[in-house]
This record gives C-alpha cells, structure tokens and sequence, in this order.
C-alpha cells in the first residue's frame, strides 16, 4: 500500500506539471475553461498518453523517455510556476476535507496492492506493457497473438509508471490512480450541488462513483476496459459542466480533441467523437477556418499514432475490422484470424458462443442475451429504457433542448447503439449504461416544479432499478476487504502474476518466445516476447534476427 500510495502521488505530479505547462503553451491559441487540478492532471495523462503513442513507434519506453519525462516536467512546472501557484492558493481544505480526501486515497490504495488481476490482464495487458518497455513496437506483434493488435493507447501511459528499471517488481498502479483522481473529483463537485444551475455534472459525476464501486475489486489490474470508462465518464461529466449558452467554441473543441483521444484508448468508445458536431457547425458559421485548422491538427497529433501503431502491430488500421483492407505489408495477420476474432467477440458479446450463430437476427439471439444477463444487468437496462423515455418527455415539457445538451445525448445514445449491435458486454457500455439514468433523474429535477408526482415517480422507478445491483456490489467490496487483510501487500504492491513457461527458438534467428505451461492462459510479463497460445508460435517466423525485426505467418 505504501509503495501504491507514493506511487499515486507520482503520477499526479508528473501529470499535474505536464498540463499545466501544456495548457499554459496552447493559451496563446486556445481558451480554455478554468484551470482546476483535476483538469490539468487529466490534460497531463492525455498528454503522455500520446507522447508514449509516438515513441514508442521509434524507441522503447524504458529508463531514457522516463528520464526525459521527469527533465519535462520540472521545466513545465518552473513555465507555469505562477498559475500552479495560483491553483495551489485558491485550494482551502479543512480538517475534515484534508482527512476525507486521506481516506480515499488509501480506500483506493488497499485495493490497488492486492486482490485478483482481471483475466485479460494475464492474457494480453502486462504482456503488452512489457513490450512498449523492451520494444517500443513489434512488427507483426499479433501473429504470436492477436489481442496485441488491439493496441489500447492505455497500456503505453501504463508502461511508462511500471519502473521496472529501479524497482525490483513493476507496478500497476495507473489504473487505481485514475480511480482515486476521479473519486476525489466526484465527491469534491457534487460537495457543491445546491451551488450548480443544473445538475447534469453532478448526474455523470454520480454514475462514476458508482461505476468505481462496482469494479472497485479490480483496480489492481492495468485493464483497458476500467481506464476507458474512467476517462469516458470523466469527458461526459466536463461536456455535461462546461458546455452550455455563452460558453467558448474553444471549450468544444477541446473536449472534441478529448473525444477522438478516447478511441485510442479503446474501439468501445470510438462513437465520443461525434461530439465534433457541434464545434465543426460553429466555427463553419462564423467562417473561423483557421481554428478549424488548429483543432484538426491537435486532433490528427493525439490521434494518427494509433492507426499507425495498428498497422505496424497487425498489418490492419483497425482492428478487428477486416472491411477496411488497406495494406499490403510482410507481417500482416491473415484475414481469417481477424474474421475469427471478430466473429467471436461478436457471439461472445450476445451469449451465443457458436460462431456459426453470427448471422442471427436481434430477434433470434436478443432473448438468448437477456436471459443469459444476471438479475441486476437487467434492473440496469430496465433503468436505461425508462432513462431514455424520461429524457424524450423532458424536452416535450421544456419544449426545446440546447445544442450541447442534444450532442451529448446523442454522443451517448450512438455509442450505446454500437455496444448493442457489435458485442453487449455489460462491461464494455457501462458507464453509458449508467449514466443515462443518472442524467434522466437530473434533468426531471431540473423542471423546477413541473410535472410533480410524475417527475417523483419515475425518478423513484430509477432508483429501485438500480437498488439490486448496487446491493450486490456493496457486499461483494466489503467481502474484498474482509478477505484480503491478511495479504501481505501493506507496504509493496501485489506482482503481476508469473507463470512456469516453456520457450520456443523460431527458425534459425536466434529469437526465443516463451508461452504458459499450464492451461490458464496466463501470458508472461517477466519473459518476453510471449504468447498465451503454443499454436501460434506453430504458424509464424521472424523477419529478420531481432525481435523488433518482427513476425509473420508461415
């Protein structure tokens, strides 16, 4: 716990300087919302995010970039050393204030150093990490596995605090400081509610708590999946608070750079970016084409890294979306793995698990989906459709809705639709699924005395669906905590796991790949290059005669 929690406070001043230098940097050209500490933390992970993205297409993200990094962020804080300073002053805790943030810290802490790693983890996120740390990139990466080619920006920011170069086992730790940076930021905003105009925000703000107690028990884990709803649920909750009448264009474009940042996190979230609606309309009205220019650029730098990645990792710019075949390259992953991997993401998602079902209709496969989701995913989905029709009604009775709020709605609704149709994992929409509800309450509470016993009503229906899962999250965090006092992690964070593995030599090149022994699944982060699966190593060979050189399929 004590290695985590120096670790969190790491993070944050690294990403704190970081932003506020960037911030300070872009002003010239941009206007941006008020500086608060969370905002610049947040611009500092994105900023990292991205340089991580670029360089590693070159070189590894070992002891030299993170050298380079801390170099950076002493002269981004010494740049804005005055609006640091200004931040720091206007923030006045009290005792209790100072102590409640203290708990959340260690809260979050407890469960970032031990507990059970999510089962992607072993397969495919440590092992990616390590290789932004031994590599930078591997050519052909997915034809020893093809979750590496689905390449989450994430696991670059990870990599870049795992500091296995001084610390004997590398850290995890990114994932619970996301999840201490936002809970802290959710308890801190919604302290103000009786000060805020509507309450949207404060809705977002309120689902991210909640999604942070349902996956509380998984934060150990450096999973794509938590960091992507994090951020997701922090850029809806600033769209949510910043935008509205008489807020600056610039604002818009700079949550719609956000947006398109998102996708690289995760595919899961691509649909964020239709919010550049709104600032593209704007900025096209009042003829501001230089701006369009300008927000076009920052947008193509935070996000060409990533179909770049793709097409070095597997050959494909998406993955796994076989209709975009663009290039013809040496180590491209055959057609028929991505069509498979496709196929069953899509079955898996709707419960069939047969890819010969991939062509049922909704008709035929939705009933087998609904029964096969747990009690509490279904009081959720009946939230989200009450949540929806609540939204409708509202607008009927306002009898108009304001542009952001009308982007946003349909930001969500759009990416709730991908969700639905590709692969409805609860897991992968839930913030959305969350969220939704949420933001139908407030925006009820919000009418200021119409529709009374109705608003109470529906509001009430909200609230009990969500009853049950909530119930059954609690008590699965309690017994978390109860379970795991005795582990051993008060001082050091939990390794990642390490499995007995066997090795491969491929051809004559030299190159060794090792892979688990047992049947777990288990992919190696201390052994690289590796594989969760012997067969693959059966159809690939290396390129040339390092492992940067690459792989291809025999």
């Amino acid at each position: 716990m004590v290695e985590t929690v120096i670790s969190f406070l790491y993070i944050s001043v690294i990403c704190l300087t970081i932003g506020s230098g960037l911030r300070k940097a872009l002003s010239r050209y941009i206007s941006f919302p008020a500086a608060n500490i969370t905002r610049l933390i947040v611009t500092g992970i994105i900023a990292l995010t991205v340089a991580v993205g670029w360089l590693s297409i070159f070189v590894r993200i070992g002891a030299a970039v993170h050298m380079a990094v801390i170099v950076l962020a002493v002269m981004s804080a010494y740049y804005s050393r005055r609006e640091l300073a200004e931040i720091f002053k206007s923030v006045r805790l009290k005792l209790p204030e100072a102590a409640a943030i203290g708990c959340v810290v260690l809260i979050i802490a407890y469960a970032a150093s031990r507990g059970a790693f999510h089962t992607d983890t072993g397969i495919y996120h440590a092992a990616a990490i390590r290789q932004y740390e031994e590599y930078g990139i591997i050519r052909g990466a997915a034809n020893l596995q093809p979750h590496y080619a689905y390449n989450s920006s994430y696991l670059g920011f990870a990599s870049l605090f795992t500091l296995g170069f001084v610390l004997p086992n590398a850290l995890h730790t990114t994932t619970g400081f996301l999840m201490m940076l936002f809970l802290i930021d959710a308890l801190v905003y919604l302290s103000r509610f009786k000060t805020h105009v509507n309450h949207y925000a404060d809705a977002v703000k309120a689902a991210m708590i909640m999604y942070m107690m349902m996956n509380y028990t998984g934060c150990i884990s450096p999973a794509t999946d938590y960091a992507v709803n994090l951020m997701t649920g922090y850029f809806i909750s600033e769209w949510a608070g910043l935008s509205g009448e008489g807020t600056d264009d610039d604002v818009y474009g700079i949550l719609s750079v956000y947006g398109l940042f998102l996708t690289t996190m995760k595919l899961s979230a691509a649909m964020c970016v239709t919010v550049v609606i709104l600032p593209l309309v704007n900025y096209i009205r009042k003829k501001a084409f230089k701006k369009i220019a300008g927000f076009t650029g920052l947008g193509l730098a935070c996000f060409a890294f990533y179909p770049i990645r793709n097409v070095i990792l597997s050959g494909w710019l998406f993955y796994p979306f076989e209709s975009l075949d663009l290039f013809d390259v040496e180590w491209k992953l055959p057609r028929e793995y991505s069509l498979l991997d496709s196929s069953q993401i899509k079955v898996w998602g709707r419960c069939l698990f047969d890819v010969d079902k991939l062509d049922w209709p909704v008709n035929r496969w939705f009933p087998v989906w609904w029964e096969a989701q747990e009690h509490y995913d279904q009081m959720l989905i009946y939230a989200v459709l009450i949540g929806f029709a609540s939204i409708i009604l509202t607008a009927v009775i306002r009898r108009r809705i304001r542009p952001y709020v009308l982007v946003m709605f349909m930001m969500i609704a759009a990416n709730l639709a991908v969700w639905f149709f590709t692969a409805p994992f609860v897991r992968y929409g839930l913030i959305f699924l969350l969220t939704v509800p949420m933001l139908a309450a407030a925006g009820l509470m919000d009418l200021k005395g119409s529709f009374g016993i109705g608003r109470i009503v529906i509001i009430a229906l909200i609230g009990i669906c969500y009853c049950s899962r909530i119930d059954h999250y609690i008590m699965d965090d309690l017994v978390f905590v109860k379970h795991n006092l005795a582990e051993p992690y008060y001082i050091t964070q939990k390794p990642f796991d390490d499995p007995e593995t066997g090795h491969v030599e491929l051809g004559d090149s030299g190159i060794t790949v090792s892979y688990p022994l047992t049947d777990d699944e288990i992919n190696s982060y201390y052994d690289p290059p590796s594989t969760c699966y012997l067969w693959m190593l059966e159809r690939c060979e290396p390129i040339g005669y390092t492992v940067r050189d690459g792989f291809k399929a025999r």
